[in-house]
């Protein structure tokens, strides 16, 4: 046990120095200015103590932290609330972290509220690493195209938007003859043939379009048009794009596509819209390959 609460300050004191996760104490008068930090805090941000001591916390903001969670924070500190929130934070140096922060009341004996203490907790690593994997996810690691899931969600998007307004057509590509690719070849030239009409593909769309490698040999576009002249354009550009010869192994090899593309129509949800532009281009290749079809789906 302890000899007297003198010794039990000491330590406490102690333990909260030497604790990992940043804490600082304010005060609730003023522009609630920062009483006490530890050393982790002062690791966490760069700033030495006399440098952080005085000034209110939201000196660690920049242009990039969001304003909501600014808000939900000054709201949480007005009612004198706990309050979690992960919010983006600068150090000395201007080099941003993530920083997930406790930030609760102490009261008085009259139950007012005196001061707030927060613990802060260093997420840039853990953050990073989830967007890194919500990347891959949304990235064919192939071609750097769109992957079929980020594809899937932005029609669904897409289509939850149609009736605001918002147009948009739908597009299946799928090259002509490609297995022939592979026997001659091999399949690292095939992914090569893949590679190169990825990079084409995107070329030819605006910034606002998606360009999606479904799998294999397959490719889906969600353009930001109905306009038929427009899709029309479109497709003669990618078809030309991808008329021009591919070196594989030494050997200047043609590459052709087949496209469909569909005209969305209230009611179809993602899947059904995506079959229709498959059929489209399915359409294309018993026409003679090489070629475009634009449909309107039943019903628009």
């Amino acid at each position: 046990m302890l000899a007297n609460q003198n010794d039990l300050s000491d330590v406490l004191k102690q333990a909260v120095d030497a604790a990992t996760n940043g804490i600082v104490i304010s005060s609730n008068e003023g522009d609630r200015p920062i009483m006490y930090c530890n050393r982790a805090f002062e690791r966490l941000t760069g700033y030495p103590s006399n440098e952080i001591l005085g000034r209110n916390c939201r000196f660690l903001q920049g242009e990039d932290t969001d304003p909501e969670t600014r808000t939900r924070l000054r709201q949480a500190v007005d009612a004198g609330e706990e309050v979690d929130v992960v919010i983006l934070n600068y150090r000395k140096n201007g080099t941003p972290f993530w920083n997930a922060l406790n930030l609760a009341p102490l009261h008085d004996s009259q139950g007012h509220v005196t001061h707030f203490v927060g613990i802060q907790t260093d997420m840039t690593e853990r953050i990073r690493l989830q967007h890194t994997l919500e990347e891959q996810v949304h990235t064919d690691h192939l071609t750097g195209l769109r992957s079929r899931t980020h594809f899937m969600q932005a029609l669904h998007t897409a289509v939850q938007d149609l009736n605001a307004g918002r147009l948009f057509a739908v597009g299946f590509a799928d090259l002509d003859d490609f297995k022939a690719v592979n026997d001659a070849f091999g399949h690292d030239a095939g992914d090569e043939l893949l590679r190169q009409v990825g990079t084409r593909l995107r070329e030819c769309v605006r910034k606002e379009d998606i360009v999606a490698r479904l799998a294999g040999d397959e490719f889906a576009l969600l353009v930001r048009t109905t306009e038929r002249q427009t899709l029309e354009n479109l497709a003669r550009r990618l078809l030309k794009s991808l008329e021009r010869p591919v070196r594989l192994q030494g050997v200047q090899v043609r590459v052709q596509a087949s496209l469909g593309l569909i005209l969305p129509a209230a009611g179809m949800d993602a899947e059904e819209l995506l079959a229709a532009a498959d059929q489209a281009m399915y359409e294309a290749k018993r026409a003679g390959k090489h070629t475009f079809v634009i449909r309107n789906c039943p019903g628009s």
